[in-house]
């Protein structure tokens, strides 16, 4: 049946439209959406074939079957899909971008963000939904509207453009320590590199852009995680200290990459929340760290994101008389 090969390839969901426009009359429609029936209405318009439980999956096929072809799932929902861990919540509603001469008007399911430079989309596979359509063998793929619609596959927004639109258009503040994380992570994880980061932040409106201009500065500055920027944050308030290599290859010594290193004092500063756990190995491999840069001529500094927190007069001033030994 039309229908439900329709249904397949999206993950088990179809449109009012698209069930009529296959043969189904409205009369066999109704009788299938009924209480207790096999169909059930996901929200006005669509309707999931079946009555397991609703996944993520189709919470991101429904944004996808409102909005149509010409748009794309950005924003928290975005950057979780593309395995981005510190992304505001994403909440009940999906964010999907969309060009500026479209107007879709209210959709309740989804959140328009209209823009006038709509990137190319990316098309990300859910793995485990994937695997399962091929073990039950529905057809994965189907050419609708001109559109090549594939089980187990949703459209989103480039990683970096996803990022900024979570940031810029978050439900709840946005802090300079979660934009930092956020974006820090995209580009330690290689989803997105600086320059397409930094492109997508000075197109940023300046009305909820501030944080992502802010931390922007950090990611440039070379720093890759939130706690690198909180020392930086540190190190730029100091009379004495100058602005470190950041994660760059030790100078004379490729293969090793610290956080933070001055070369005139030979001083590294490593910030790693493991150094400072008391259980497992993660004193003996802070040992063979300073036992590395030692044999090198360098001295290392451990700090934890804790002390970074919790002290950082106490940490500056140490970074500080380390830096004056050796200089």
């Amino acid at each position: 049946m039309e229908v439900l090969r329709i249904a397949a390839v999206q993950d088990g969901l179809i449109t009012r439209s698209q069930a009529l426009a296959a043969g189904m009359s409205i009369g066999a429609l109704r009788h299938a959406a009924r209480p207790g029936g096999p169909w059930r209405r996901v929200v006005p318009g669509v309707y999931a074939t079946f009555t397991g439980p609703l996944q993520d999956l189709h919470r991101l096929r429904t944004a996808e079957l409102i909005i149509g072809p010409e748009g794309m799932i950005t924003g928290s929902w975005a950057c979780r899909w593309w395995g981005l861990r510190y992304g505001p919540d994403p909440g009940e509603r999906v964010d999907v971008l969309l060009d500026h001469r479209h107007d879709r008007g209210k959709v309740g399911a989804v959140r328009v963000i209209r823009t006038s430079r709509l990137p190319a989309p990316r098309r990300c596979v859910d793995v485990g939904a994937l695997e399962e359509l091929r073990r039950s063998g529905p057809p994965l793929d189907l050419v609708l509207d001109g559109t090549v619609v594939s089980a187990g596959v949703v459209t989103l927004a480039p990683p970096a453009c996803a990022v900024v639109d979570a940031l810029v258009h978050a439900r709840q503040p946005v802090y300079l320590r979660d934009a930092r994380a956020l974006m820090c992570e995209v580009v330690q994880r290689r989803r997105a590199t600086v320059a397409e980061l930094r492109a997508e932040v000075a197109a940023a409106p300046r009305r909820g852009g501030a944080m992502t201009r802010l931390a922007m500065k950090d990611i440039d500055a070379g720093c890759r995680s939130a706690p690198e920027c909180e020392l930086r944050d540190l190190v730029l308030m100091s009379s004495v200290l100058p602005e470190p290599r950041w994660n760059r290859v030790l100078p004379g010594h490729r293969g090793i990459v610290p956080d933070a290193c001055w070369p005139r004092a030979r001083l590294v500063v490593e910030v790693d929340s493991r150094s400072y756990h008391g259980f497992g190995d993660a004193p003996r491999r802070t040992e063979e760290r300073r036992a590395r840069y030692a044999a090198l001529g360098w001295r290392m500094l451990p700090v934890s994101p804790a002390r970074l927190r919790s002290e950082p007069q106490a940490v500056l001033r140490e970074i500080e008389v380390a830096y004056l030994a050796g200089g």
